[in-house]
């Protein structure tokens, strides 16, 4: 199609049907495309009018001489213009690709084509187009032949190309949409009542009430009707124990099959009017009726016969399941009647409920069915008509199908392709032959019953379990050669199974891809699973099979409470030397113990000091190694009331806290051979920081949980002191406060603040130093007065100022009236201050009393602030 120019890729598009892959009879693919979901919904249909059937044969009025004309693939003979090839985008494996021609199954594509065939040979006379189908007449031949060359030349300058083998060429009559057209005028093609006038009697009762139920719809035309139909009437009683067909009732059946015939029933077709066909299969033929809804005669909207159509099933369509005659039956009755449905909308009807969903208009080209179910669907995809259910007693087709004389409708041909075609394939992908599976789907309980249901139709419901995988898809099962079939898969009854699995896993590949083998070729229920035993069981496959993916993760339970259960495994050797590393599963806590020796006596001796600080475990956790399983470990846990869990051999994963803690000092100790740092140092070093440090896990440092406290490290440092940061605090609040420092001794004599009395000023000595500024004060009546060192003043008569006594050097503290003036050797005259000086005399003093040094300040911070200063 590429290649032919009748599609090109694309990149993008806003419209992309899916394409569908049909498979033909011969096994090679079709590739098609169901506008039906996507574009026709949406689709702006031409509605071009279809020429009336009388104004096709006025044109051919006088006749003698006929041609017919088929275009060679009609529609992909006419392009399409840039607009309307981006709507026609098709989604394939290979990316985009859109049409440049018109497509078989667009809705406008029958008003496209019939415009254009129609605008371009109107000109010629005793030419009539229907769609592809081109008839030529002619009164004389020079004239037949000088209107065949016009429309010749008329295509061929317009590219368009005929087949050869579906043309006519100088006929004296020819059959023309329904019609037989001679020198001597149009007459109804016997055809279309054929199926009535040679229908046989009714052989039992069922077959009588299907002719009766045809009669009696159609039967409002005939006048009449019940005196023909008395005597069979007779035979539906209950009475009658005993069928016997009668010369009356062949009598009555005989001249009602001539009125159904007759013009009474029958009319001429009518463009104008609805369209309705009517189909039905039995199990020896299929049938259909073509009727129109009609004004007047019968009453409002009464049915009136077009044409009847009926034939016998062939050999091989006899096989069918059921629901694949009911589809012949449709397909059929569509081609009988193209001339009358195609390019118009029409309403078929069906009495088999599956094929309404199959067929509907919303529904896509069935995937999982037979070939000729697909090619059917496909066949059908072109027509407009809208599908609807009808019981089987109100089937006007049912006495068609079901009376069906032993004869084939002329230009009837039984289907000459292959339909066990897949079958084969199957047959030859295993060795298996088809009598074989035939054979054994007969013998098999089970699929015996299918069969049956698939030949003579599925019950409503089911309540068999073994059944069930079957009644789920009992529409897309049939049958080939009596074998079953699931779409392109056989059915493989149970005593073929085994054989059928030995075959498939012959190469050994994988579960996927012989799952993927399998379900190109056959099926039965939990034939994967199936599938999956076999290619688990194969000893083959097991000895060079891959480990199996890892196992999700299983987190040990955390402990409650720390040095619960710990983990132990062996670092090393690193640099002939190795360490027993410990750690603790509830607080991550990380002991990694230098060992000169892996004997079960030196474990044992490392965990005792262990012990001795942290206290005895509940649970330790190790390897199998040999001495973590030795007897004399064994014996220590049992006597100190430990138990012993061992990880899973070859797999460190189980004990996974273990390895985790191996692992970090491993990478320690490697650095620190990098680095030339001793690893011992350097692994302490690490362990004092990871143990302060917050695990992912727990949420909180190792140290916290264990211990209870963080530990201290050198980082510590770094953090201020935060006692200093108090003290220093609160001597800015003091400084702030711009106060006086004054302090008193016991045995100071003081004047008080005296409250409620005349005097303001009371004498008494310092008693007692409650705190900093608080004192206890004996007055002259000896008694003891509390006061604040606010409300006191000293009592020195040497130093009365003002009434105020003050102390000139009290704001200095002791210690730094004896310290050395800086900038002079300590020793030389004046270089300290006497304790009872009362003048700061030097320019140093007096600088750092501007600065108010605040007398706590003890030697080391005077130095330090002096320096600063």
């Amino acid at each position: 199609m590429l290649s032919a120019g009748v599609i090109e890729p694309v990149d993008h598009s806003d419209w992309a049907t899916p394409l569908v892959i049909v498979h033909k009879a011969d096994g090679s693919l079709r590739l098609c495309v169901d506008y039906k979901v996507t574009l026709n919904r949406v689709l702006l249909v031409d509605k071009y009018p279809v020429p009336k059937i009388e104004d096709l044969f006025a044109r051919l009025s006088g006749s003698t001489i006929f041609s017919k004309l088929d275009l060679s693939q009609a529609y992909a003979q006419i392009r399409l213009s840039e607009d309307s090839t981006d709507l026609t985008v098709i989604n394939t494996h290979r990316g985009l690709f859109k049409y440049k021609r018109l497509v078989y199954g667009l809705a406008s594509s029958p008003g496209i084509f019939q415009r254009i065939i129609y605008n371009l040979l109107k000109d010629i006379p005793h030419v009539t187009i229907f769609f592809d189908d081109i008839c030529i007449g002619g009164r004389t031949e020079e004239e037949h032949i000088k209107s065949l060359i016009a429309v010749l030349e008329k295509l061929k300058s317009h590219g368009l190309k005929i087949k050869k083998q579906k043309c006519n060429f100088f006929s004296k009559e020819i059959k023309y949409l329904g019609y037989i057209i001679n020198k001597e005028g149009v007459r109804a093609d016997p055809e279309k009542i054929n199926p009535i006038l040679k229908m046989r009697a009714p052989a039992n009762v069922s077959e009588l009430k299907s002719f009766l139920g045809m009669i009696n719809f159609y039967g409002k035309f005939i006048k009449n009707l019940s005196s023909y139909l008395s005597s069979m009437y007779e035979l539906l009683k209950k009475n009658n124990k005993k069928w016997v067909w009668l010369k009356c009732h062949q009598s009555a059946f005989e001249r009602v099959k001539c009125l159904l015939s007759s013009s009474e029933v029958l009319a001429h077709y009518d463009a104008s009017l609805p369209v309705m066909v009517t189909c039905d299969a039995s199990a020896h033929g299929i049938g259909a009726v073509l009727s129109q809804s009609v004004p007047g005669g019968g009453g409002s909207g009464a049915e009136r016969v077009v044409a009847y159509a009926s034939r016998a099933l062939t050999p091989a369509e006899r096989n069918y399941s059921q629901i694949h005659k009911e589809a012949l039956a449709i397909v059929f009755a569509v081609k009988k009647y193209h001339q009358y449905l195609y390019g118009r909308q029409f309403v078929l009807r069906t009495d088999h409920k599956p094929l309404v969903s199959i067929f509907g208009p919303r529904s896509g080209i069935p995937n999982m069915t037979a070939s000729r179910l697909q090619r059917w669907a496909l066949i059908l995809s072109a027509y407009d008509f809208k599908i609807e259910y009808v019981s089987s007693e109100n089937n006007t087709a049912d006495a068609l199908s079901r009376l069906i004389a032993a004869y084939k409708a002329e230009g009837e041909r039984e289907e000459d392709s292959p339909e066990q075609t897949y079958l084969h394939f199957a047959a030859d992908a295993f060795l298996l032959d088809y009598n074989d599976v035939r054979k054994e789907t007969k013998r098999d309980p089970l699929l015996s019953r299918v069969l049956r249901y698939i030949r003579e139709g599925w019950p409503t419901n089911n309540e068999i379990k073994e059944l069930q995988p079957f009644f789920n898809r009992r529409n897309e099962l049939y049958t080939e050669l009596d074998c079953i079939m699931w779409g392109h898969r056989v059915v493989v009854p149970y005593k073929l199974q085994a054989s059928v699995l030995q075959e498939l896993h012959e190469t050994h590949m994988g579960i996927v891809k012989t799952k993927s083998v399998a379900r190109s070729y056959v099926w039965w229920p939990g034939v994967d699973e199936a599938v999956e035993r076999q290619c688990a069981a194969c000893a083959t496959c097991a000895q060079v099979a891959d480990a199996p993916r890892a196992h999700q993760t299983r987190s040990w339970p955390w402990p409650n409470k720390p040095w619960s259960r710990i983990h132990l495994d062996f670092l090393g050797p690193m640099g002939d030397v190795k360490y027993l590393v410990i750690v603790d599963a509830c607080s991550k806590w990380v002991e990694a113990i230098k060992m000169k020796s892996t004997t079960a006596s030196q474990v044992i001796y490392k965990l005792r000091d262990l012990f001795s600080r942290y206290g005895i475990p509940k649970q330790i956790v190790s390897d199998n190694g040999p001495p973590f399983s030795s007897e004399e470990l064994m014996h220590f846990c049992k006597f100190n009331g430990i138990e012993h869990l061992f990880s899973a051999a070859y797999h460190p994963a189980s004990n996974g806290a273990a390895e985790n803690a191996v692992k970090l000092c491993k990478k320690v100790i490697k650095k620190a051979i990098l680095q030339k740092v001793e690893p011992e140092t350097a692994l302490n070093r690490f362990l004092l920081m990871y143990r302060n440090t917050i695990h992912n896990t727990t949420g909180d440092s190792p140290a916290q949980l264990f211990l209870g406290r963080s530990i201290r490290t050198r980082l510590d440092c770094l953090r201020p002191d935060r006692e200093k940061h108090v003290s220093t605090a609160q001597r800015k609040q003091e400084l702030a406060a711009r106060g006086t420092q004054r302090y008193f001794e016991v045995g100071d004599r003081v004047w008080y603040r005296q409250f409620g009395t005349k005097t303001k000023w009371g004498e008494g000595i310092i008693l007692e130093k409650l705190g900093s500024t608080d004192y206890n004060i004996q007055t002259k009546d000896k008694s003891i007065k509390h006061r604040h060192i606010d409300q006191l003043k000293r009592h020195d008569i040497d130093t009365q100022t003002n009434g105020n006594t003050e102390r000139k050097d009290s704001w200095l503290c002791p210690e730094l009236l004896s310290l050395p003036i800086p900038g002079e050797s300590e020793g030389s005259e004046g270089s300290r201050v006497p304790l009872a000086g009362r003048t700061a005399s030097r320019a140093e003093w007096g600088s750092a009393r501007e600065r108010r040094l605040p007398v706590r300040y003890g030697l080391d911070e005077y130095v330090t602030i002096w320096n600063q200063t």
